[in-house]
């Protein structure tokens, strides 16, 4: 235990000093996360800790409970060319390319190929995800086939995973083994998914009725880890459960408010993970192979962006073709997860160039970020023709059905007595509105009279992230609390500066505050009453 918490004291303080080093020269954090584990490991001669990387499995496991909440029905079918045509293609293409390679150049085993080409085929969700998004980058036409492409393979992975233990405990024939993944993946599916439709809307009522933060954030863990748990015991992965948790989820309409809670869990988890990735890298075996690892490592990043750039090329400009090649031509963190679960059912090629192929994908990883900063110099520099770049419109981009902000909507910040009067006004002018709400009663009692309106926490930034606030023609915060109030103020400043927000407080020195966050106009509400106690006394004298 002593060196447990030893190895994760020196992680937590390696990891911090060296992000807050490389965010002031604009290096995305899982940079910082692999060297810190390439420090660790080699200072301590740990090429493995086997208590962080049950911690670090949990990372992945949270990773796929948030993708899950992604995949609404809704959300596929405004994404169905983008996910199912060109994700299946590159999946596909990419794979056969390296299988190819695989069985002439390095004679493997046909098992062992197809699993190796299937992994280096997928792409780093958690790396190419987080920049589009921090960017802002997801309503671009690059970033949505980006992001089709990588909701393909992360379901993808589900079948694959099934396969390498299949692979492992049976000699059947090919044809067979698929079809076994099929049917056990339907038994897993169907066990968690349709359980868990029917108990988990009246659990979540249960808990969003305790109103207590705490129970919510307990019961979520619970549900997850559970779920996780009840798909190993039954001979799968932990990340199908999680998978499929969080479909589960994305069905009800606690989605937002769920993802905002579990972030931070994932971001963490996940940042554990990238530490153990990065404990795979022996600097003296890079040092003594590097050039075989960077002519492996050019070589992926050949491949995958070649196959991916003449397939969307097919249906796009050179220019929104080009970036999403080189956006998604690196190797991702299931690459690791797949190679890791072969090697351990004994699937897995010769030990070193084993070695030389996780040390090659680590640097794809590695190299992702500087390829984003330079994405538009390098379109730039190859693409001389006046090939401009392709936008989604806002509408097409953002749609995504109930549950999010559609342009040109008002949004309202509670939705109690203050905020239906609101929207009832709203409704008279014509103007298009929806309510944002955290207490459980007053949620259920606008849902019960049909009114326009989201669960969730708006002081929340990731909340509003979610509901894509940026979208809103303004935002109206209907509290009466104060702090809540000035928490919403400033949430809203922080994601959304750009739009326009409105509030009513009898508070003088909350208004001053609140008139200097930009963008805020506050409205007095003592000076509202005395007018209109003196318009009144006026029209009555009038008219005697």
């Amino acid at each position: 235990m002593e060196n447990l918490i030893t190895l994760i004291l020196i992680c937590a303080g390696l990891s911090l000093v060296l992000n807050v080093l490389l965010k002031k020269l604009q290096v995305e954090s899982v940079i910082g996360y692999i060297l810190t584990g390439m420090a660790v490991g080699f200072a301590f001669d740990l090429e493995h800790s086997a208590s962080l990387e049950t911690v670090a499995e949990f990372g992945i496991v949270f990773l796929m409970f948030t993708i899950g909440l992604e995949f609404s029905p809704q959300k596929l079918k405004l994404m169905k060319k983008e996910v199912f045509l060109y994700g299946a293609l590159q999946m596909g293409i990419t794979a056969a390319v390296f299988f190819f390679i695989g069985h002439w150049l390095l004679a493997l085993e046909p098992a062992v190929n197809l699993i190796v080409s299937l992994a280096l085929a997928l792409s780093s969700t958690a790396i190419v995800l987080n920049l589009l998004t921090k960017n802002r980058k997801v309503g671009n036409l690059y970033g949505r086939n980006a992001v089709g492409v990588l909701l393909f393979q992360d379901i993808a992975v589900i079948p694959l995973l099934l396969m390498v233990s299949i692979f492992a405990s049976t000699h059947q024939s090919v044809p067979e083994l698929l079809l076994n993944v099929v049917i056990d993946g339907a038994i897993v599916f169907a066990l968690l998914f349709v359980g868990a439709r029917f108990a988990t809307p009246h659990l979540m009522e249960q808990v969003i009725g305790a109103r207590s933060n705490e129970i919510f954030i307990g019961a979520l863990l619970l549900f997850v880890i559970g779920a996780a748990q009840l798909a190993h015991t039954l001979g799968f992965s932990y990340s199908l459960g999680a998978f499929i948790a969080g479909m589960v989820i994305a069905e009800t309409h606690y989605k937002h408010q769920v993802e905002a809670d579990l972030i931070p869990f994932r971001d963490l988890l996940l940042g554990v993970f990238f530490i153990t990735v990065g404990m795979q890298v022996s600097p003296p075996f890079v040092l003594d192979n590097l050039l075989l690892i960077l002519g492996v490592m050019v070589g992926l990043l050949a491949v995958k962006s070649l196959i991916l750039f003449a397939l969307i090329r097919v249906f796009h400009g050179t220019r929104t073709s080009l970036k999403t090649a080189l956006l998604l031509s690196q190797c991702g963190e299931f690459s690791f997860v797949v190679f890791e679960t072969a090697q351990a059912n004994n699937l897995f090629m010769d030990a070193a160039f084993g070695q030389i192929l996780v040390m090659a994908i680590v640097f794809t990883m590695m190299l992702t970020p500087f390829l984003f900063r330079s994405l538009d110099r390098i379109t730039d520099w190859m693409v001389k023709s006046g090939d401009e770049e392709e936008l989604v419109s806002p509408a097409a981009a953002m749609h995504e059905g109930p549950g999010h902000v559609e342009a040109n909507q008002v949004v309202i910040c509670g939705f109690g007595s203050l905020g239906r009067r609101v929207g009832l006004h709203l409704s008279k002018e014509q103007i298009a509105y929806v309510g944002l709400e955290h207490e459980a009663h007053m949620y259920r009692h606008a849902e019960e009279e049909y009114l326009p309106v989201i669960f969730g926490n708006a002081s929340r930034s990731q909340v509003l992230r979610g509901i894509h606030i940026e979208q809103a023609r303004a935002v109206i915060i209907a509290m009466s609390n104060e702090e809540r109030i000035r928490q919403v103020a400033h949430a809203l400043n922080h994601v959304a500066p750009e739009v326009p927000v409105f509030v009513c407080s009898s508070n003088d020195k909350l208004i001053a505050e609140l008139n200097s966050v930009g963008g805020t106009q506050s409205i007095d509400t003592q000076e509202q009453k005395a007018l209109a106690l003196v318009e009144a006394l006026q029209e009555k004298e009038a008219s005697v």
